[in-house]
């Protein structure tokens, strides 16, 4: 690779070419008034014709030139084809862009904008199922289940980091488990690491006793935890101390990915970006009582942006 081509741009993605500045040789063909490339000016990674991975050279749009195609030829070109005019025309917006519009069978001819907002309204049905879904699975937790709710949060005492770097293992858990009531079920402080470590905080309890007391007391519940991942310093540090830890086989639900769907939110990107976590069993309950108590918002309409 020359020095030239290594300092054009490259995108992964085709989110990432910026809108109007950069078309392959074949979509320049299909501009309103033909177009011929320029210099190459970036490339993509994209699939060719056969759906292999492949690299895509693009040109700026400013800097093409027209085609040898006269008035005339243009005309008469457009003369040939009969949809080709109302092919050009975005469907929904009325648009007619140089670049040709996307071509949808059950959509007809939308331009990129009108396009993208229709993947979004479908991203946002997605997600109004979805939400509905969350708040059944809701009312079911704390109204319906066979046996008790107990909402799980973890705090940890932290111990910085090594010179290198490196996170250290906290010293001990501040477990605490909650009803569908609120009350508090149980709330032991666990050390994590030997006793001679530094950092542990004052009551910090046996870690084989406190975690056979906890364990008896889930048994009996149905756990709600914010992820699995918030458990695993927990989990480690009690084995390190020859402690057993488990949650009861079949009765734990995570949270976050049901917050998530509750909240239904679609980025302009189309993402669903993650429920931000509570921070504490009390603010978890809250939440998952909002979720369940939660009116369904009606559906936005399909021209409510217009």
């Amino acid at each position: 690779m020359t020095q030239h081509a290594a300092s054009r741009p490259h995108f992964t993605s085709w989110r990432d070419v910026p809108t109007g500045i950069y078309a392959t040789a074949a979509q320049l063909k299909t501009m309103d008034l033909l177009r011929q490339p320029g210099p190459p000016a970036a490339t993509v990674d994209g699939q060719d014709g056969i759906g292999r991975r492949t690299t895509i050279t693009l040109y700026r749009i400013d800097q093409s030139a027209p085609t040898a195609s006269t008035a005339a030829q243009l005309d008469a070109a457009r003369a040939r084809s009969e949809n080709s005019v109302r092919a050009r025309v975005c469907g929904d917006c009325g648009a007619r862009p140089d670049r040709a519009p996307i071509a949808k069978e059950s959509y007809g001819a939308l331009c990129p904008t009108c396009w993208h907002i229709r993947g979004l309204r479908q991203r946002q049905t997605e997600a109004a199922r979805e939400r509905a879904a969350a708040a059944r699975t809701a009312r079911n937790l704390l109204r319906h289940s066979s046996r008790p709710l107990g909402v799980l949060h973890v705090d940890y005492t932290e111990r910085g980091h090594t010179p290198a770097g490196t996170r250290r293992s906290p010293s001990a858990a501040k477990v605490t488990v909650i009803g569908a009531n609120g009350l508090v079920l149980a709330e032991p402080l666990l050390r994590l690491v030997s006793a001679r470590a530094k950092g542990i905080p004052p009551g910090a309890g046996d870690p084989v006793s406190g975690a056979d007391v906890l364990a008896a007391i889930l048994s009996q519940l149905t756990v709600l935890i914010w992820r699995y991942r918030d458990l695993d310093d927990l989990s480690a540090g009690l084995h390190s101390q020859g402690a057993t830890w488990s949650l009861p086989s079949g009765h734990v639900r995570e949270m976050a990915l049901l917050a998530t769907a509750w909240r239904g939110e679609v980025t302009q990107d189309g993402e669903r970006p993650m429920a931000v976590a509570p921070g504490r069993a009390d603010r978890m309950l809250y939440l998952l009582q909002q979720i369940a108590d939660a009116e369904q918002a009606p559906a936005v309409p399909t021209g409510a942006l217009a």
